[in-house]
């Protein structure tokens, strides 16, 4: 509030004479006060118990309580609020006597009749005094109240955030919780089949005729659940490296994007043929950039696997090209698809948009995927519509250009 603002103001007019009363009440009329006006010091004690006045203009004559003994008792009653006060006498020899109120809280004495100029300029003083101390008084009330709705605000904010993060924990404990059971159940996967397999072995080693061949056949299988594992732990060790910035780069010059893709491509022929998925390969002979060569093919690997997992049963297409320093690799399936709800926590760790238990899988795959693309200066997107398949793009500069990889450690 600005302090010039008019304020309801009062002032008491204490005056056994009805004439003098009014002519007071003129007097002020400029100031657009509350005017409150008593013929007795009993009926001012009243009105100041229940009211703030600005003013009080007292005639020092008055019956029962004069004006001295009417100041003395408001000057009791309001001790920790001072009241000023202007005595009005008609008498000269009263002057001496009216002194003596000072004491009582009183600042000045007029004589009767009162000059309305003098009037006014002593009652203007008070009165803006009295404005201007009221509005200070609402100023830091306002301020006080903007204090407490801050503080309260804050503390709302605080318990919000406190909430917020009890979901999130509440969020993460229970994404631990289905990680590690994910994770049980898919290392556990093919120990199932290892163990059986050594067990086949161990018999077929104490036959009196070693049958070489399914013994080779044993070995192989054993071989393919040891390569599953070791596939799983890789993921769990990556994503560990990941989350505290460990993840090493070895960036090499003129490897060959496509040569990758082509070789990982082959070495997926036989899972596609058992997933009944035709693999489809469009790439030119060379696409060359200073990558990581593991990491690319890991991918490669990622992006195809992942599409041979979901689009089982139809072509998987997969693309390679180069345009303005930029290769670009596409992995298209005719799969299940995914809504943008699904996508939008597609690349998140421990992240699936089915369940694990239709297809598998930690829920590494693409999140280690995007992390590996980052760190390599590029970007991966995809886009799907439920029931026709999803198509995943990586983006790679072919030259460093001194950006920023991630923070990842590089090798040599």
């Amino acid at each position: 509030m600005q302090a010039r603002e008019v304020l309801r103001t009062s002032v008491l007019l204490v005056d056994d004479q009805p004439a003098d009363l009014v002519a007071l009440e003129r007097c002020l009329a400029p100031f657009s006060l509350h005017v409150v006006k008593v013929s007795s010091g009993e009926e001012a004690l009243e009105h100041v118990r229940d009211e703030e006045f600005a003013l009080v203009l007292m005639d020092f004559r008055l019956p029962g309580l004069n004006g001295v003994e009417t100041a003395q008792r408001m000057r009791q009653l309001l001790a920790l609020r001072p009241l000023p006060l202007i005595f009005l006498t008609g008498a000269n020899s009263e002057e001496a006597v009216v002194a003596t109120g000072y004491a009582t809280g009183g600042v000045d004495w007029l004589s009767k009749p009162v000059d309305p100029e003098r009037l006014r300029a002593k009652v203007r003083v008070f009165v803006e005094l009295h404005r201007e101390r009221e509005a200070l008084r609402r100023q830091q009330a306002a301020l006080r109240e903007r204090e407490r709705e801050e503080l309260e605000a804050r503390r709302q904010r605080a318990e919000l955030e406190r909430e917020r993060l009890v979901v999130e924990l509440q969020e993460a404990v229970r994404l631990r919780d289905e990680f590690l059971s994910v994770a049980s159940h898919e290392l556990k996967t093919p120990l199932t089949p290892l163990a059986l397999r050594l067990q086949l072995m161990r018999q077929e080693l104490g036959k009196p005729e070693v049958d070489a061949q399914r013994l080779l056949g044993h070995v192989e299988a054993a071989s393919a659940q040891v390569r599953r594992v070791t596939a799983l732990m890789d993921s769990l060790l990556d994503a560990t490296r990941i989350t505290s910035g460990r993840l090493t780069l070895r960036r090499e010059p003129d490897v060959n994007l496509a040569a990758i893709v082509r070789d990982v491509v082959s070495n997926f022929e036989a899972q596609a043929a058992r997933a009944n998925c035709p693999l489809e390969l469009e790439a030119p002979a060379r696409v060359l950039g200073q990558w990581d060569v593991l990491r690319l093919e890991q991918i490669v690997t990622n992006l195809l696997s992942n599409a041979l997992k979901f689009g089982a049963g139809g072509t998987v297409s997969v693309r390679v090209e180069e345009n303005e320093g930029w290769a670009r690799l596409t992995v298209r399936d005719e799969g299940i698809g995914m809504d943008e709800s699904v996508r939008a926590r597609l690349f998140g760790r421990f992240e699936r948009g089915v369940s694990e238990r239709h297809y598998g899988g930690l829920g590494l795959g693409l999140f280690i995927t995007r992390q590996v693309t980052e760190a390599l200066g590029g970007r991966i997107h995809a886009e799907s519509i439920p029931g026709s398949g999803s198509t995943f793009t990586v983006e790679l500069p072919c030259s460093t250009g001194g950006e920023d990889s991630g923070g990842v450690t590089h090798g040599a």
